[in-house]
């Protein structure tokens, strides 16, 4: 799965590269579930942002459910940083 997260990381850093300075992604698992911590900082503000999206580990048994999840959150991840960029184009403006 580390080599599934790279790449879906490594697509996101490439598909916000104007925007994106700092991008990491860290997997942990504890009591059940699978704890995703992300944290991002943009070019135009430098700040860090924190993303924290938990799964129950019940609900990725096999390879195909874990790469479905994992797609999931990278929309869900996606969605910040639009919604980042976003405010920051608002206050520009």
């Amino acid at each position: 799965m580390k080599a599934y997260i790279d790449k879906l990381s490594a697509n996101l850093t490439d598909q916000y590269k104007l925007y994106i300075e700092t991008f990491m992604v860290d997997l942990w698992s504890d009591h059940g579930l699978i704890e995703f911590r992300v944290c991002y900082a943009l070019r135009s503000d430098h700040k860090l942002r924190n993303l924290v999206i938990k799964v129950e580990a019940a609900e990725a048994i096999n390879d195909v459910e874990r790469r479905a999840i994992l797609a999931a959150l990278f929309v869900e991840i996606e969605d910040a940083i639009d919604a980042a960029i976003a405010e920051q184009l608002v206050e520009a403006n």
